[in-house]
């Protein structure tokens, strides 16, 4: 706890960027529990929630890799403004849904907040390491997943009590003011004032520039991104009088759209988080479809119901984002275990008694994910080079979450064939099996571990990626 406080005192500009993120989530959630309890009312089936949660993630496989394109190129600070005030008004018109007929709404709403959100996302976690001195990574990340959990705690349970108390009405609105927070938030990052790593106060260091003792913010690797934008637009308009500078400029956006790509053929890291982040979710996504339907039918709790199972797992993150930083030496191990004992641990739900043993379990199971879940981020942001972590970080959202969709569409459609539990302890035995690709990193342990731990002086991100 002591390491995650510093980091807020030292780094100005991540805390005000992760506080944005927290006061958006926060309404996230109050809206997320309100509208799959108005669905379950509305429809009486658990197809309606499996279709709303499917949505949430299908426009990844379009958005995603645009919003890493796009994040890699510059303007991360413009894209999240962008995504939340745009996010405003779709947030308000789940006010709408009230009827059967009107259920359309909330499909067509969940996507474009999900299409804004696929913009952001890579935008905010490339942006981390720009505005966050590379020791300070680790425990970033860490205190990501416990922010994260906090959202999911305050925001489910509080949720779920208001949803109850007042209507859903309210927690829509509630989202819609958050979203208004945290672009105002984002308004107030530092922008424009670079400085190389020397400290003197000369504009566009390139990509390698970090933030000063006092953490300036944004600035080098925007400014570095902003004139390089200039200098293309520059070669581009004098094009019709030196051929050979259309050319150079033809060329430098060529390398730039192989870099991704020849940093993924070397590096088995990224090989692993592609194939995990299909795997993965093949049971994930049931258990997200399995959450509400768990609360609300299976253990007869309705929207409170609900909430405390949401709650538990906000429990589960804070606490795995606490003891996070205990593993930062041992990062691949934790990649591991944490997916291992979530499965396990989800296998549990589905044999639970009751609400409350169930709550306790799915507890745990967020835990070990808020474990690894903390351990990969590090492993990118440390051995993957920082002109493709847009990208990077796009195709570790982007498989994911369409594999997500798919997944709790069909878990959907299954609730109306098998029961509830049965579907739980093949989505924990699923996930469970998710870490074995993880097991080809054991073999270059000791170097990725020492990368992530600030130890390896940037060999595997100068290089490329570690070779296969």
């Amino acid at each position: 706890m002591k390491e995650l406080l510093e980091l807020l005192r030292r780094e100005p500009a991540y805390r005000k960027l992760a506080a944005a993120n927290f006061v958006s989530g926060l309404g996230d959630w109050f809206s997320s529990v309100a509208i799959l309890g108005l669905l379950l009312q509305i429809t009486g089936s658990g197809m309606a929630v499996g279709i709303t949660l499917a949505a949430r993630t299908l426009p990844y496989l379009v958005m995603g890799p645009i919003g890493g394109v796009l994040a890699d190129k510059g303007g991360k600070k413009t894209l999240l403004i962008v995504s939340d005030f745009s996010r405003i008004a779709l947030a308000l018109s789940l006010l709408l849904v009230d009827s059967p007929d009107r259920v359309w709404i909330a499909y067509a709403a969940t996507v474009g907040l999900v299409i804004f959100s696929a913009l952001a996302l890579p935008a905010r976690q490339s942006l981390i390491p720009r505005i966050v001195r590379r020791e300070n990574l680790p425990a970033a990340n860490a205190l990501d997943q416990t922010l994260g959990g906090m959202n999911m705690t305050l925001g489910a349970v509080l949720g779920g009590a208001a949803s109850a108390a007042f209507g859903p009405q309210l927690s829509f609105l509630f989202n819609a003011a958050t979203f208004l927070a945290s672009g105002l938030l984002v308004c107030t990052l530092p922008y424009g004032r670079g400085r190389k790593p020397d400290g003197s106060g000369v504009k566009g260091a390139g990509r390698k520039s970090r933030p000063a003792a006092d953490g300036p913010g944004v600035a080098s690797a925007e400014s570095a991104a902003a004139d390089a934008g200039q200098a293309r637009l520059a070669a581009g308009a004098n094009a019709a009088q030196d051929p050979l500078a259309s050319a150079a400029a033809n060329a430098e956006n060529e390398a730039d759209a192989s870099a991704f790509w020849r940093t993924f053929r070397r590096s088995m890291l990224m090989k692993v988080v592609a194939v995990q982040s299909i795997a993965w979710p093949i049971g994930g996504g049931a258990i997200n479809v399995l959450i509400s339907v768990y609360g609300y039918q299976v253990f007869g709790g309705g929207d409170r119901g609900v909430g405390l199972l949401y709650g538990s797992l906000g429990v589960g993150f804070v606490l795995g984002g606490l003891l996070a930083p205990s593993f930062k030496r041992w990062p691949v191990q934790a990649l591991i275990l944490g997916a291992a004992a979530e499965g396990l641990a989800h296998v549990g739900v589905s044999a639970a008694p009751s609400l409350l043993p169930a709550a306790a379990c799915i507890m745990l199971a967020t835990l070990g994910g808020g474990v690894g879940n903390t351990a990969l981020t590090t492993l990118i942001m440390r051995a993957v080079p920082e002109n493709v972590h847009g990208r990077a970080f796009a195709l570790n959202e982007t498989l994911a979450n369409v594999t997500m969709g798919v997944s709790m569409l069909v878990a959907g459609l299954l609730l109306d064939v098998l029961p509830a539990r049965t579907i739980g302890l093949i989505a924990g035995l699923m996930i469970v099996a998710s870490c074995i690709p993880a097991l080809a990193l054991l073999r270059q342990r000791r170097t990725l571990n020492s990368e992530a731990a600030g130890q390896g002086g940037g060999r595997l991100a100068q290089a490329g990626g570690e070779a296969s």
